[in-house]
């Protein structure tokens, strides 16, 4: 699809995702009852039907201000589109995005994907075919530097929620354990430095347990987070097993359609400070993690 027929980002990647799916499986969905439908075509109808609510602003442009099902499929589409320009969208991830039951997972690996790529890396996905060992999901080599990294994408699955079987459940009641999480990516034994990316997967007023109260000050590190960092440490014998730790919480998916997307939680630690190479490619991947949904409204002038 031609960008150039589209005036605006958001219109152009609203666009963008039906093509990337094709019209037999935009179909498909659309004959199944409602409940039954695939996460990315009910955000996709959702983002239609919000559209809708916007309002003409002082210079003409139509205005709206996202609610959760726009924000996650705007963003997923300028994340695939990021991949898409890089060379590294490939018919095995759009496979795994269409399958109900891999959904999840390759939603959070496709954050990943984009943050690399944004922060200057190139990717190359592990073979997970080769049964002969286990794998991280890619290496990515920091183009600026030759630094290397193995980055496992993990994320926390729910009863009832994106596909997840089950009920959903009261916000009190949701699990926090992370730890097995992080351990089964350190066990895998990489190739290179470890970075780990966590998507915890809670509403945001469940988040704060996690990530500490929302403040206007300096991030820091909440005791949930502390406590749970000494003991992965601990448990690997006073070394921490990664250089480099990433949670964050993208709630999307928790509000009602027309509620005003939620805010998103990130937390970043890195384990070692380096100079030189490792701390240049290390400070890039940190600085491009918060920049996920900074969708651009208007194309650039080139």
């Amino acid at each position: 699809m031609a960008a150039e027929n589209c005036k605006f980002i958001p219109d152009f990647l609203s666009k963008y995702l039906p093509t990337l799916f094709g019209k037999e499986w935009c179909d498909s969905e659309m004959a199944k009852p409602e409940a039954e439908r695939h996460q990315v075509y009910k955000w996709g109808i959702g983002c239609l039907d919000h559209k809708k609510t916007g309002h003409y602003d002082a210079d003409g442009k139509w205005a709206v201000t996202p609610d959760g099902n726009t924000a996650a499929y705007l963003s997923l589409a300028f994340n695939l589109f990021a991949i898409e320009d890089n060379g590294r969208l490939d018919d095995l991830l759009l496979h795994r995005l269409k399958h109900p039951d891999q959904f999840q997972g390759a939603w959070h690996e496709v954050f990943v994907e984009a943050t690399c790529l944004r922060a200057g890396f190139t990717i190359e996905r592990e073979d997970e075919r080769d049964p002969t060992t286990r794998h991280a999901e890619f290496t990515a080599t920091h183009k600026a530097t030759g630094e290397r990294f193995s980055v496992e994408a993990k994320s926390k699955h729910r009863p009832g929620v994106l596909g997840f079987a089950g009920t959903a459940q009261p916000d009190e009641k949701l699990s926090l354990a992370f730890g097995r999480l992080i351990n089964d990516a350190a066990a895998k034994k990489p190739k290179h430095p470890l970075v780990i990316f966590l998507d915890t997967n809670l509403p945001f007023r469940a988040a704060s347990r996690v990530y500490g109260p929302e403040t206007n000050g300096p991030a820091t590190t909440s005791p949930y987070v502390a406590a749970l960092l000494e003991r992965i440490r601990t448990g690997h014998g006073g070394q921490y097993p990664f250089v480099m730790l990433t949670f964050t919480n993208i709630p999307h998916h928790y509000v009602a359609p027309h509620e005003p997307d939620p805010p998103k939680h990130i937390h970043v630690m890195m384990t070692e400070h380096p100079e030189g190479a490792r701390g240049r490619a290390l400070s890039a991947l940190y600085d491009a993690v918060p920049l996920y949904g900074n969708i651009p409204n208007e194309f650039p002038d080139f």
